[in-house]
């Protein structure tokens, strides 16, 4: 018998880059641009190493995209490492039950005070968003940002598995991509789909599959 093995495939996603920003979204996002450009002003009293922003017009317009073409099985969210919580809230706005999970605590209370500001209902959770064991899956002497956190794992506050969601979006840390598309692969359920901003103009969309 033939034991199913599960890989990931290329979603070819067919997006508009200049796509125009709807007038609420942009009051969304300048509101986010206004409280990083804050923290940015004041990076030296509350350095974060580990915390760049990806382009979130971009990603919202990935969003719309996966979102207008029907690619995914299902309505639930899930934000890798969510920073100030804008992609969490954008996935809320367009219509997801959206989850982020940061480890940084002053960043998942910075992101609780964006989602209270823009009245929107994305949930931020403080924890790892790796799966307990998922460290395994990481070549010896990795370097991953991601393994650097020492908190437990946020499924068991959130009650829910990697496997709960049906889009999950992640911005890797150079070098760690194939490391999350891994973790994925492992995880996530099946028909999932993966949303990864790897740099400017640069998307791309996985879905896991059974072989």
């Amino acid at each position: 018998m033939k034991k199913n093995i599960s890989i990931l495939e290329s979603v070819d996603l067919e997006m508009d880059w200049e796509r125009v920003i709807p007038t609420e979204v942009e009051e969304v996002l300048s509101i986010a641009d206004r409280r990083l450009q804050d923290y940015w002003d004041q990076w030296h009293k509350r350095p974060i190493e580990q915390y760049v922003a990806c382009d979130f017009r971009d990603v919202w317009r990935a969003l719309v995209s996966v979102a207008e073409q029907k690619l995914s099985v299902g309505n639930t969210f899930c934000e890798w490492g969510s920073g100030f919580g804008v992609v969490t809230a954008l996935a809320s706005q367009l219509g997801w039950e959206a989850v982020g999970i940061e480890a940084e605590a002053f960043l998942v209370e910075q992101s609780r005070e964006f989602l209270k500001q823009t009245n929107l209902k994305g949930e931020i959770v403080y924890g790892n968003f790796l799966p307990s064991g998922a460290d395994s899956l990481a070549k010896k002497q990795a370097n991953h940002a991601s393994l650097f956190h020492q908190v437990p794992s946020a499924y068991e506050t959130l009650d829910l598995q990697c496997d709960d969601f049906s889009l999950v979006f992640a911005y890797p840390w150079p070098g760690e991509h194939h490391y999350l598309q891994e973790v994925f692969r492992v995880y996530a359920g099946d028909q999932a789909l993966l949303l990864m901003f790897l740099g400017p103009y640069e998307i791309e969309l996985f879905r896991k599959q059974q072989s």
